[in-house]
């Protein structure tokens, strides 16, 4: 029998959303086999299963309910964090907020400290840092950041009320950038807002590919004629014969020839022009195409392009993106990999095995 639920929207927000195709495959399950498992509630207030409850609610599946036991709203807080950190594939800089958040949390209950407890047995407990780290398999100076990037979202919600929304979507070009920017609140949210915005094509201020790689996707194409996701500025290192900034809008072009791509990496941008790529060289209308993207294999538009691809390189070190002026302006928190739809497979290995590991289908 279904019980009645409220809705809580700061518990909500907590929680990542679903990518489309993640929400249409629950939809889909939902449907067929019903809702086998239970909602979670606290005092009434739904704290897991949100898209369940959404789709159950639109489509009158019954469900069922399960009350937890929770000694106040701050206890429930750092269930929901803990509960979603245990059973999603989950974004860095999503990990890293639910993260951040446990752990100020916890420091505040403790009066602002972290020193090590001791019970009537007189045996030590682990510090906050390294309980966390310890559960969730990173270690204490990647909580301590965490805890810094949390309290900068924390600063940041007066000027911008939607940051911690921003963050679980992907809409924040960096946590380096959100922290940078709750140095100056009341500049952030233009901060944020040309970050986030630049960052719809590769030639934003953190972005700039390398020349190495460039240049190695050059030598394995023999030329590099169209770059659908770039900038004048960019394209000085790029040099393709035709380029697309994000007012162009790169998706609704013609492209031809090679093609070089360093996406936007925000979705859903970064599935839209996954698809166009593939579908582009699936149907003949490019020749050959390198691909720069985090190597996220779990995701609906890696897979996507994989499925196109006769070749791919797993690089050895995460990508030093460049600034205007060419210096390294830092790494993203998970690796990168160049995939290569083409003829000549063979070529683009002996030009990018100095780059990473060449791995090429079983035919």
């Amino acid at each position: 029998m279904a019980t009645t639920i409220q809705i809580d929207p700061v518990f909500r927000a907590m929680i990542p959303p679903l990518q489309p195709e993640e929400r249409a495959q629950l939809e889909a399950n939902l449907l067929a086999d019903g809702c086998r498992d239970p909602l979670v509630i606290w005092n009434g207030i739904l704290v897991d299963g949100h898209n369940r409850y959404d789709i159950c609610t639109t489509f009158e599946l019954p469900y069922q309910t399960v009350s937890l036991s929770l000694a106040d709203r701050a206890a429930a807080e750092d269930w929901i964090d803990a509960n979603q950190l245990g059973r999603r594939n989950l974004a860095p800089d999503q990990a890293s907020l639910l993260r951040g958040r446990r752990y100020n949390r916890t420091k505040k209950a403790q009066g602002g400290r972290e020193d090590r407890t001791f019970g009537e047995d007189k045996v030590s407990t682990p510090k906050t840092a390294e309980r966390l780290a310890q559960q969730h398999g990173v270690d204490e100076r990647t909580i301590r950041r965490d805890g810094q990037f949390a309290a900068a979202v924390e600063t940041l919600k007066p000027s911008i009320p939607d940051i911690e929304q921003r963050v679980m979507r992907g809409d924040v070009p960096s946590r380096e950038a959100v922290v940078a920017a709750a140095k100056t609140p009341e500049a952030a949210k233009g901060i944020l807002d040309t970050a986030v915005h630049v960052s719809h094509n590769s030639g934003n201020n953190e972005w700039y590919t390398p020349p190495a790689i460039v240049e190695a996707a050059r030598v394995a194409m023999d030329g590099i004629d169209v770059d659908p996701a770039s900038c004048e500025v960019a394209n000085k290192t790029v040099n393709a014969s035709v380029f697309f900034s994000a007012a162009d809008d790169g998706l609704s072009q013609e492209w031809h020839g090679n093609v070089f791509l360093n996406p936007p990496y925000a979705t859903p941008l970064v599935g839209q022009f996954a698809e166009a790529v593939s579908a582009k060289y699936d149907l003949g209308e490019i020749a050959q195409a390198c691909v720069l993207v985090n190597n996220a294999t779990e995701t609906v538009w890696f897979q996507r392009v994989l499925q196109s691809a006769s070749a791919v390189c797993f690089l050895k070190s995460r990508v030093r993106f460049l600034d205007p002026s060419g210096a390294a302006s830092g790494a993203p928190l998970q690796g990168q990999a160049v995939l290569y739809l083409g003829a000549h497979p063979d070529r683009f290995a002996q030009s990018f095995e100095v780059l990473g590991c060449v791995l090429v289908p079983v035919q």
